[in-house]
This record gives C-alpha cells, structure tokens and sequence, in this order.
C-alpha cells in the first residue's frame, strides 16, 4: 500500500476530525462472521486485506445482501479512515469508497428539468459538460466497514491528528496495528 495521504477536514460543530485516504485502491474480501454481540435480525459482515481480520460492521440482511448480489468488493476499491479526538483518545471509522450500479442508491429521483430551462443560456452546456462525470460520482458512496479506537497512551503523533489517522490507516492496512478493533477481533475468531 502507498503511503496515506493525511488531510485535516475543515472545522464545523463538533471535535475536530481528520481523514487519511490510501493511495491506490485496496483489494478487500468481505464475509459474514458470527458474532454473538451482534442484534437480533443483524449480520456481521467482516472485511479482510490479505487474510487479516481488518474491520467488522454490523448491518441488515437486505444490505448484505445488496453486497454480495453486485460484488461491490469484486474489485480493489478506495479505502478511508476518518478519525475524531474523543475519549479513551481516538475513535475512528473506516469506509470503503464504493461504485453503487445505478439504481441501488435510495436517493428519490430528480424533478423533471422545467421546460423553459433548455433555452437558458449556458444550460445546454453546463449539462454536457457536468453529464458523465455528474452520472459517475452520484452512485459513489462511504460504505462502513468498522470502528476503531486507539487509546492517547498508543498515540504516535499525540499532537498531529491528520498524521495520527495516516498512521492507524497504515497500520491496518499492512498488518502492523495494535488497536483495540484487532485485538478484540483476533479474540473473537481466535486468532491466527
């Protein structure tokens, strides 16, 4: 994996937050695991890099389901951790950036375009030039694929929150991490 990119996101209510997004894309493998803590009429789907335990999310069956039917992880796919300064001292989340096929996002469509605003000027244009790209980003979304929480005492850049998120990414990402989500995981699977 090529080195995350950190990126403070903008201020607004609430703690501040950063991002770190991986540079290529990441090929994940994605599973139901049982999960005894998992809600009555939830599955636990669990996402693997390699054949690492990297993250668990708990969701309804129609949503796994809508997974599996268009293999939204049959290829490498972007990966996103975002990562907020809140006690015991980092809580973060980790997404995939996914290409939803057209027709599987719950948005209502759009209102007809009124019949006068062809002879706009500029808007014939606008609609040209906005049409592939508009129709490709639309469908893209941040799909969850866990928590993850790393404690003041296991920071490595206690004064850097772009660079601390980097790192965790990183670290999940190639195996080297220690944070709570993995060691609980490894708990729960019993470990390799």
């Amino acid at each position: 994996m090529s080195k995350p990119e950190p990126v403070e996101l903008p201020e607004g209510d609430g703690p501040p937050a950063a991002y770190a997004a991986a540079e290529e894309p990441v090929a994940l493998r994605v599973s139901l695991v049982d999960d005894e803590r998992t809600p009555e009429g939830m599955v636990c789907m669990a996402t693997f890099h390699d054949t690492r335990l990297i993250a668990r999310y708990v969701m309804p069956p129609e949503m796994w389901s809508q997974v599996t039917e268009h293999d939204l992880f049959g290829n490498p796919v972007p990966v996103v951790l975002v990562a907020r300064e809140a006690a015991p001292g980092l809580q973060c989340q980790l997404y995939a950036l996914l290409q939803l096929p057209p027709g599987l996002t719950d948005e209502e469509p759009e209102d007809e375009v009124e019949p006068w605003a062809a002879s706009v000027p500029g808007a014939s244009y606008d609609a040209t030039v906005e049409g592939d790209d508009e129709a490709m980003s639309d469908n893209l979304v941040a799909f969850p694929l866990g928590h993850i929480v790393r404690f003041d005492k296991d920071r490595i850049h206690p004064g850097n929150l772009p660079l601390e998120a980097a790192d965790i990414l990183r670290k999940l990402i190639e195996g080297k991490t220690t944070e709570v989500v993995d060691k609980a995981l490894e708990d729960l699977l019993g470990g390799d």
